[in-house]
């Protein structure tokens, strides 16, 4: 009985998210049972790939992610009034729904696929390859890429922030929502790792350029990256990113300006009262003499200010929010506090198509030359 009334709750919101009429939703309910009993069955077998387990939560979010993302399985309808389409159903928040994780759901879904395949081609009518359709080698190659950026992230993070006096928590917050909010705005939806990690120096240095470095700092940055001290004893902080990147400076330089107007264009539409309007097209670096930042806008307070920071992270959190509930699938959000490493190691299953996970990881540790690595502990947790 719980089983079913979970099962009914979660057809509900697929319903109200989807905007599904009637027919449709009987439709996707009559689907939703089919594909279970197929699961059922499988279990009691003694050839069972499940291997007689039941994981009846990973069940639910898979059957329904194929039910919304399957074209032609159930069709997706606006009101008569609407002149905008639903908002849909991400992959997050079915997860939420069923209480289950990313590792649990892809380590799953290619099985789950495997064997109610059959009965979804019979319904769509089609000889498609569901695989591809779903992106399925796509998406876990990007989370598994999306794991190894964050953890990059912290390392680099630490590494500059680890004699600031500004609240670590906070900061690297506002990072990571800047990087994904760029990212959804400049990048493919299955970006390379390359160019994540341009972009995402670059964001880290848009924050390096709004802060004051104590010489202790200072002093810490230049004995880390010696090369980036220029010949007129200039410390260049975008330089010294991209050399601990192992990113070509070059290609990150090129990008900074572009990166810098799109984060002068998300502060202008956050409306802050401590933001001037319009902002000036130059605000020179009040450490000028001693840093080279590679930015034309060097907004004091920023960064320095805790309840400048604050209001930052929590715009930048809702523009987020917006763009993830209106076009995306998964809640990158996560990744920051969450270790999805498991996501490299799907299991192996006759039959069924497997993403080559372990393969993304390899590559991406080998495009910036360094091993995948936890975040430090006083990275993630510091609060000032």
């Amino acid at each position: 009985m719980q089983t079913e009334q979970q099962s009914e709750q979660l057809l509900g919101l697929l319903a109200q998210r989807l905007d599904l009429g009637t027919s449709e939703q009987d439709t996707a309910r009559t689907l939703f049972r089919q594909c279970w009993q197929i699961l059922e069955a499988d279990t009691r077998s003694s050839v069972s790939l499940l291997q007689g387990e039941r994981n009846e939560e990973v069940w639910r979010g898979c059957i329904v992610w194929l039910l919304k993302s399957i074209p032609g399985l159930i069709r997706r309808s606006a009101p008569a009034d609407s002149k905008e389409p639903p908002a849909g159903l991400p992959l997050s928040e079915i997860l939420n729904a069923c209480h289950i994780n990313l590792i649990s759901f892809f380590k799953e879904l290619p099985i789950v696929l495997n064997k109610v395949k059959p009965q979804l081609l019979e319904a769509t009518n089609s000889t498609e390859d569901f695989e591809a359709v779903l992106k399925l080698r796509e998406w876990q190659e990007t989370l598994v890429s999306l794991q190894n950026i964050a953890n990059k992230y912290k390392d680099l993070f630490w590494n500059v922030q680890r004699s600031s006096s500004t609240p670590k928590q906070p900061l690297l917050r506002a990072g990571w929502l800047t990087f994904l909010l760029l990212k959804a705005q400049l990048l493919p939806g299955f970006p390379d790792l390359v160019s994540c990690m341009e972009l995402l120096v670059c964001v880290m240095n848009l924050f390096v350029a709004s802060s004051t470095l104590f010489p202790e700092q200072l002093h810490e940055l230049q004995s880390s990256s010696p090369a980036a001290i220029d010949a007129n004893s200039k410390f260049n902080t975008l330089k010294a990113l991209a050399q601990q990147a192992r990113l070509d400076y070059g290609k990150a330089k090129e990008l900074m300006p572009q990166i810098e107007a799109r984060f002068r264009a998300l502060l202008e539409s956050c409306a802050f009262s401590w933001v001037p309007t319009p902002l000036p097209d130059n605000i020179p670096h009040s450490q000028a003499a001693v840093l080279e930042t590679c930015c034309v806008l060097h907004l004091q307070g920023l960064v320095d200010t805790p309840q400048h920071l604050t209001d930052l992270v929590l715009s930048l959190d809702q523009a987020y929010q917006t763009y993830y509930m209106q076009q995306g699938e998964i809640d990158e959000r996560e990744f920051l506090l969450n270790d999805f490493g498991a996501l490299a190691s799907p299991r192996q299953v006759a039959g069924a198509i497997l993403p080559a996970a372990a393969q993304a990881m390899a590559a991406a540790a080998a495009a910036t030359n360094t091993a995948p690595t936890s975040a430090s502990p006083a990275a993630v947790h510091a609060t000032g």
